[in-house]
């Protein structure tokens, strides 16, 4: 269609503010007396329910409080104890780790001491050729050592005599085995070393210390090996730490142990490699084991004398540890939850008495709001809620006396601030011949967009009064700016760019006018976050403002301007079907097109109506409105 001139629908301008203030003086009148009886009823029916909530509101928080004040006291105490009896625990398992440590060392040095002792005179060569002679022999001098053993081999690897178990009589001998295959027996067998220590891991794991035996010639006749089992070496320390030992190879192997566990459920403590690495004579580590029970081991090198025969681990139970952790936990809830309860017990007395003049100040108050200034609360405290009575009190005399005289500069006052926003909208448009309209045409567009787009009656209410407003700013943009023929130069740009905060500034501090706030300020912000003040992006934008963007922009293009005639309703759609997703909401558009009907029906029906308003050629009044920009 042809572009057509500036126009006025045909409606009531300021619709909405007549409509306030029409409110605003209705309801200038006190309530009739029959109106306040029933409220007063509805106050007294539901003061029991108040009280029960003012006395939550100070319980709760106060055993919220307490609750988290006890939780975080219980958790840290608990967390404190148990990590120092948890520090006692590892200090004393890493002291029965060294303490075990010594005794094995101990025994080594006894191992040494007995084969000493054996070959030191000539009783061992004089015998040795004798089998039974030699057997005597060792029961006799293996008397005061107990649970030692001790074999001869002959230069072959063949067993002369074993004895195990002393006392006077040897518990087991064997004769004639094969030992050759034990590890390291050949070289003592070649005299190579004295007091060698070895370890045989089968039939029964046990660590001998070996030496090579000489007759009165000094030929090579055998050697004397003197050991102790593995296991009964592990009990015997046991007995005196309290500790359980296990004997690993190098190959983190069990070779013995006090633990409760037959020989076939030795495999499930073997040690990996990256644990048998980590243990080195400068540290030690510390492992969980549930075997026999909970407990943790430390592992330790187990070395004689230069010689590294594997790991020594000693066990100690947790059980009394996590008993004891138990019940330490058990009585720490337990006086935090006779705490909590003594404290909630106070709270509630303490609430019910504060609560009881707090209630009955609030039923008065009730009763004053309700119109009923004659009320006056008993003042029962000489605290500070006694003080708040008492100076209610007053209030509601001075009220009584000065109630009219308030309500009606209250509304003169609300009268003012319409009154004021009318002149304003109306001192906007009366700027610029050329712009004769505008606000209440994008009101026009931006209603039925918005009743497309589903909005409600609250949203419709808010864009109504943004589309009076929504210019409002440009009472603080100079007239060289808005007048200029010229395109503007930066400065002027980013001048022109603040009057939609200029706005908001002015409409601030109207409650009734909060919802319009955002779209007045946000109606140049773009879809792709190119617009202004603050560069929102898509949905961050108010729906109302990108409402207003699309039928800002519609009006700008299909009202004549100082610099151009009117576009015609087919242009601006193409201009709007091209912004979309980049200036305008695609949604926004969508609802456009749909209203175009409607939209064109305006035009046409403002085309027939009005008389074109021109402004005199040499009259520079008036200002630009561009899609992007001004």
């Amino acid at each position: 269609m042809a572009g057509v001139s500036p126009r006025t629908f045909p409606s009531t301008r300021f619709s909405w503010i007549r409509a306030r203030r029409a409110s605003s003086v209705a309801s200038r009148a006190f309530r009739p007396a029959q109106a306040r009886r029933p409220v007063a009823r509805y106050i007294r029916a539901h003061m029991s329910q108040f009280r029960h909530r003012l006395a939550l509101k100070i319980v709760l928080p106060f055993a919220a409080l307490t609750l988290a004040i006890g939780a975080l006291g219980t958790l840290t105490a608990t967390s404190a104890l148990s990590s120092r009896s948890q520090e006692a625990f590892d200090n004393q398992l890493i002291h029965d780790g060294f303490v075990a440590q010594s005794m094995v060392q101990a025994g080594d040095a006894d191992r040494r001491s007995i084969l000493r002792l054996l070959t030191a005179g000539t009783g061992l060569s004089q015998n040795w050729a004798n089998t039974p002679a030699l057997q005597a022999w060792l029961e006799r001098a293996l008397t005061i050592h107990p649970n030692v053993v001790v074999e001869t081999v002959d230069p072959s690897g063949r067993e002369i005599v074993g004895v195990v178990g002393h006392g006077e009589v040897a518990d087991t001998v064997t004769r004639s085995r094969d030992l050759s295959a034990w590890p390291s027996l050949s070289y003592v067998l070649a005299g190579g070393a004295l007091g060698l220590d070895l370890v045989v891991p089968a039939p029964r794991a046990a660590i001998f210390t070996g030496q090579p035996v000489r007759n009165a010639g000094g030929v090579l006749v055998g050697a004397i090996l003197v050991g102790d089992f593995l296991d009964d070496r592990a009990a015997a320390i046991k007995a005196s730490l309290h500790d359980d030992i296990t004997y690993y190879d190098i190959n983190g192997q069990v070779l013995g142990t006090s633990l409760s566990l037959v020989p076939g459920q030795w495999s499930t403590l073997a040690l990996d490699t990256t644990t048998r690495n980590r243990v080195s004579p400068t540290s030690v580590v510390e492992l969980s084991r549930n075997a026999g029970g909970p407990g943790m081991e430390i592992l330790s090198p187990w070395a004689v004398r230069t010689t590294n025969l594997g790991y020594i681990g000693t066990t100690a139970s947790t059980a009394g540890l996590l008993a004891d952790g138990n019940q330490l936990r058990i009585l720490l809830v337990a006086l935090f939850l006779a705490g909590v309860l003594f404290t909630l017990a106070i709270g509630v007395w303490l609430a019910r008495r504060i609560s009881r003049p707090v209630h009955r100040l609030v039923e008065a108050t009730r009763l004053v709001s309700a119109g009923d200034l004659d009320h006056q609360t008993p003042v029962t405290t000489r605290d500070e809620i006694g003080e708040l009575t008492e100076s209610f009190n007053q209030m509601t005399r001075s009220l009584k006396d000065k109630g009219g005289s308030l309500k009606l500069t209250m509304t003169q006052l609300q009268d003012t601030y319409l009154m004021t926003i009318e002149a304003l909208a109306a001192a906007v448009e009366a700027r610029d011949p050329y712009t004769h309209g505008h606000t209440q045409r994008v009101e026009e567009y931006a209603v039925i967009m918005a009743k497309v787009l589903g909005c409600d009656e609250a949203e419709l209410s808010a864009i109504r009064r943004a589309s009076v407003l929504h210019d409002i700013g440009k009472i603080g943009i100079e007239d060289l700016i808005l007048r200029k023929q010229a395109r503007l130069e930066a400065d002027e740009e980013i001048r022109m760019q603040k009057r939609p905060v200029i706005g908001v500034d002015m409409l601030k501090g109207i409650d009734f006018l909060d919802p319009v706030l955002p779209l007045v300020r946000h109606h140049h912000e773009r879809w792709d976050g190119n617009g202004y003040p603050d560069q929102l992006h898509a949905d961050e934008i108010p729906l109302g403002a990108r409402i207003l963007a699309v039928a800002d922009a519609l009006d700008a293009m299909t009202s004549d301007r100082p610099y151009r005639a009117a576009r015609t309703f087919d242009y601006a759609k193409t201009e709007i079907l091209k912004g979309s997703a980049t200036h305008f909401d695609p949604e926004v558009v969508t609802a456009f097109i749909k209203s175009q009907r409607a939209i064109e029906d305006l035009l046409r029906q403002a085309a027939g109506d009005e008389v074109n308003h021109h402004p005199d050629p040499d009259d520079v009044g008036g200002w630009r409105l561009h899609v992007v920009g001004r």
